[in-house]
Order: C-alpha cells, then sequence, then structure tokens
C-alpha cells in the first residue's frame, strides 16, 4: 500500500536503536573556523589541537601516493597492494604477516573487532577519560559501555578489573592514554590480561607507541606474542609517519581474528595510494620518522618545563602531546589562544573541565605558544 502523501511521515523511526542513541565525536575547531572568526590566513594559524605530526608527512609516502595515483582508475589488488602492505607492516612491527590487519584508519579496524565480539546488550569496559572512538564504535553495534573513571590520570586497574561481568566482551586500553599521555606498565599491561578471561578481547590501543621512551612501559604486542591470543594491539600510520588524511592503521591480533576480519570487512576498503603510501612510510622512511619522533619528544619534555614554569599544572606525558591543567580560566584561555591564531583541545570533553591539551608543535610554534599563554594569563 503506498503510503499517504499527506501523512506525517518520520524515517528516523527505522533507525536501529543503537545508531540513534550515539554520541558525537567532535573533532574539535578547524583552521577554517578560526580564520572565519578572527580574520587569518590559513598560514597564520597553528593547529595545535589533534595530535598530528607537527613536521608533516613522510615525503617517501606522499611520493608514492602521488605515483599510485597514475592507476587510480582501477581497483586495488588483494593479492599484490593488500598482501605487500601486510608484508610491510610485518616488517616494521617484526610479527608474521598473517598477524597484520590493515585498515582505513586504527578506528576503523577497532570498529571490525566489535563486530567480531559485541553483539546487541554485550559490554565492553573503557577508561572514562580516554578516546572517544572506542565507547562510539561499540555503540554502533548496540554495546553497553561501563566506564571506569581514571584516578589521577591513570588507569584504575582493580576498578577496571571489577567492572568486569560474564557479558564482557572487550577491554579497551589506551596505552599511551589520549588524552592524558600516562601509561600502562609492563607490570600494569600483564596483570590485567592475566585476570581477564581469555574469552574477552583486550584491545591495546598504541597508536601514539613510536613516542614513548619510558623504559618501564607495557607494549600489548609482548603479551600477543608470549600467547595471549586475546590480546589485539592498535597502531596506526597518522601520527609519527604524518599520514592522517591518507587514513591508514592496522591491528595486530591472532591470525584466527585477522582472517575473520578480512573476510567480513568492505571490499576494497583501502585505497591504492593508502597501500602505496604505508608500504613506502616504513620501508624507505624510518630514518626520516625516528629523526622527526626525537624532535618531538625532544621539543616535548622542552614544553613540559615551560608549561610548568608558568605555574600551570602539568601532566608528565609519553605521546606527542600534553594535558595541561589552566585552573578555571581554561575556556577563556583557550578563546584567547585561538584570538591569537593557536588552536588547543578542551579537556571539558573528557570531564577535565579545567584542563586543555596541545599537541606537541614546531620549536617555532611552541615558542609563540608559550609567549601567547604568558601574556594570556597576564592578562587574566
Amino acid at each position: 500500500m503506498t503510503p499517504s502523501m499527506n501523512a506525517p511521515q518520520d524515517i528516523t523511526h527505522a533507525f536501529r536503536d543503537a545508531a540513534r542513541g550515539l554520541d558525537f565525536y567532535w573533532p574539535g575547531t578547524s583552521i577554517s573556523e578560526v580564520c572565519e572568526r578572527f580574520g587569518f590566513a590559513p598560514h597564520e594559524v597553528a593547529k595545535m589541537a589533534s595530535n598530528e605530526n607537527a613536521y608533516g608527512s613522510s615525503p617517501q609516502a606522499i611520493a608514492a601516493a602521488r605515483e599510485a595515483l597514475d592507476h587510480a582508475a582501477l581497483y586495488p589488488s588483494a593479492k599484490y597492494d593488500y598482501a605487500g602492505l601486510k608484508r610491510a607492516l610485518a616488517g616494521y612491527a617484526g610479527v608474521p604477516a598473517e598477524m597484520v590487519v590493515p585498515g582505513p584508519g586504527s578506528e576503523s579496524v577497532a570498529r571490525y573487532i566489535t563486530h567480531l565480539f559485541v553483539s546487541p546488550g554485550d559490554e565492553v569496559v573503557t577508561g572514562a577519560q580516554s578516546y572517544d572512538g572506542h565507547r562510539w564504535v561499540s555503540q554502533l553495534m548496540g554495546g553497553v559501555v561501563r566506564e571506569v573513571p581514571l584516578v589521577d590520570y591513570r588507569y584504575d586497574l582493580e576498578a577496571l578489573l571489577a567492572a568486569l561481568n560474564d557479558r564482557t566482551r572487550i577491554v579497551w586500553l589506551c596505552n599511551p592514554i589520549n588524552p592524558t599521555g600516562t601509561i600502562l606498565t609492563r607490570a600494569q599491561a600483564r596483570r590485567i590480561v592475566e585476570a581477564v578471561p581469555p574469552t574477552v578481547a583486550v584491545v591495546f590501543d598504541q597508536a601514539y607507541r613510536e613516542y614513548v621512551d619510558a623504559p618501564e612501559y607495557g607494549d600489548g604486542l609482548e603479551l600477543l606474542l608470549a600467547g595471549h591470543r586475546n590480546v589485539v594491539v592498535l597502531r596506526t600510520l597518522s601520527k609519527v609517519f604524518g599520514l592522517a588524511a591518507v587514513r591508514l592503521g592496522y591491528g595486530i591480533a591472532d591470525p584466527a581474528i585477522g582472517t575473520i576480519i578480512d573476510s567480513t570487512c568492505e571490499p576494497f576498503h583501502l585505497s591504492g595510494p593508502a597501500c602505496a603510501a604505508g608500504v613506502a612510510a616504513v620501508t624507505r622512511d624510518l630514518e626520516w620518522a625516528a629523526e622527526k619522533r626525537d624532535a618531538i619528544v625532544a621539543e616535548r619534555r622542552r614544553l613540559e618545563r615551560e608549561l610548568a614554569g608558568l605555574g600551570l599544572g602539568v601532566v608528565p606525558s609519553q605521546g606527542n602531546f600534553i594535558l595541561f591543567d589552566a585552573g578555571a580560566d581554561s575556556v577563556r584561555l583557550y578563546e584567547g589562544l585561538l584570538s591569537r591564531g593557536i588552536i588547543l583541545r578542551l579537556g571539558s570533553i573528557w570531564t577535565y573541565d579545567t584542563h586543555l591539551r596541545v599537541t606537541v608543535g614546531t620549536p617555532a610554534q611552541n615558542d609563540r605558544l608559550i609567549a601567547a599563554l604568558a601574556a594570556e594569563l597576564r592578562a587574566k
């Protein structure tokens, strides 16, 4: 029967409940917004909000992607493009190729994992002040998200384990944690994995792994290779290789997980240029990446000292970002920096209402930020 054109129709009533109730991911203030509000040209704005690589992209990766665009009329090949990318990532990570699960951003690999483990009503456990994407992909599958508040900017291990029950399917762990920059130590990571039932996936999101210099860091990959087949590690080429716009991340998991993900993700889910960029980055530009990583780590240490010198409460970080407590005037400080062409991230989206998060920039960007902060703090 054809519905009457005069009858009120609302297609949203046909949506799945899980899709209707999703939390919106706010990506933060963009360069174009700041230009429109304050009259800056794009090159005058320092975006220090999204944890991108301040030094740009792997040159070899960009050259390879441009060359691959000559074949843009053709679909990428699972046998050559995808298999070649898996081999390259496996060589970089030091694992067999059958353990590598590439995707268009590590967020997509996280979503594939929920497709395997989460049915409506199942539960996942995560940190309350942690990366929003894990919550989002779990909610999309109808999962119930149990959020455990961080304590002193770190995971509360005992509370995390107490949140587990017979409906738990995934434990999400950022290491380092975004936005705090703190880490799980080797002993803490082992404690969690050994306490979780082997039928529950323990996912270590290690997007910032390359920036870690703490010797006690708990790498989930060590636990996976030690025989904990329920451990999954997420990594990305968005950060240290500067390929955020290319959209390329990967998981490292038991081959059984990789095999079923390969059979359930959409065909041609990775573009040919992304595959070419990824191979070039991890096989031909390791020296470039190491140089830029070392520069960012050095600037992270300097920026921590400078922020503390301004009287701001600094959370020591192992990422390419720093969370700091700006006090009750954090929103005013954020807006003041915007008016000076500097974009930071408000901590309120993680319930850190008096905090701001800054991406570590180049020396010139960091100098500009410190001068602007000093001026804004004097003006309050």
